[in-house]
């Protein structure tokens, strides 16, 4: 028996990384009727469509295509997500699902939940899957399959909502977990913007002799300082608060691990590499 569809048509504007691979998964799990995509670039649109992410697309937001869509994703950078919402509420008239998958939210939802129509249901999502590749080229079908994805619920969310951008995710293969933006703007903080940040940090810390004989440990300890920066200011910008909580409790490890090295401390040192080492192994990956 054919399975039947989730939606009827998935807008996606955005088509990068995250959009793209949403668009793809979509597509080859049959999920949607059709998939439209909206990106500024036409070369985009050309490579997305060949990549089987969407049926059909374009390069400025179309209330036709818009009009028939019970769903609507905004994939793009943090700071833009507001603005393009409010523009998409002025070229539609009728109910539907609106979700973004920035990797902040607190700001996002406040703005959206005052500034929207009530025909429209906002309801956050941030599936919890990286790479520090971007772009259409680096998008995948089977990208969110195991990852955590986020959902944000308030007080105001439509439980239908939360429903239907939860088994979006699910459907993609993710596992939806609810919480509030709050809760994910300071959780999200501390496993993936503070990684990236002391990342780069890391990155800047050895002089060009020494950099130059990186092997896997740094590298590896690195990698994600490769994401596009655009990208990773806004999301500073947008979550500065919880960040920099995030910091000071890196800075304040940090402190004691200098101490115990300056103080060549064998028993602090050893214990506390052997708390983070029974951490990292719980982790299962």
């Amino acid at each position: 028996m054919t399975q039947r569809p989730l939606f009827h048509q998935v807008s996606i504007v955005g088509l990068g990384l995250i959009g793209g691979s949403l668009g793809m998964a979509l597509r080859r799990r049959r999920l949607a009727r059709r998939v439209i995509g909206f990106s500024r670039k036409e070369a985009t649109l050309r490579r997305a469509k060949a990549r089987g992410a969407i049926h059909d697309g374009c390069t400025e937001l179309c209330p036709e295509w818009l009009g028939s869509s019970d769903l609507v994703v905004i994939a793009t950078p943090p700071l833009s997500v507001p603005k393009i919402a409010r523009e998409i509420a002025k070229l539609t008239r009728h109910r539907f699902v609106l979700t973004d998958v920035a990797s902040t939210k607190g700001g996002i939802v406040s703005a959206l939940e005052r500034g929207l129509p009530g025909r429209i249901s906002y309801v956050g999502s941030h599936p919890m899957a990286g790479s520090e590749r971007s772009g259409i080229e680096a998008a995948g079908a089977k990208f969110f399959e195991g990852a955590p994805c986020i959902v944000t619920r308030t007080r105001r969310s439509s439980p239908q909502a939360v429903s239907r951008v939860s088994a979006l995710w699910r459907a993609v293969g993710g596992r939806p977990v609810v919480l509030t933006a709050k809760e994910h703007d300071r959780l999200v903080s501390q496993i993936s913007h503070l990684p990236h940040l002391s990342a780069a940090a890391l990155t800047l810390v050895p002089e060009s002799r020494a950099a130059r004989l990186a092997a896997g440990g740094f590298t590896d300890s690195t990698r994600v300082a490769l994401g596009d920066p655009q990208m990773w200011t806004e999301i500073c910008l947008t979550n500065s608060r919880e960040i920099a909580r995030s910091l000071d409790r890196f800075i304040d490890q940090l402190q004691l691990l200098r101490k115990w090295v300056a103080g060549k401390d064998r028993t602090r040192l050893r214990r506390t590499l052997g708390e983070a080492r029974r951490k990292r192994k719980s982790l299962g990956r």
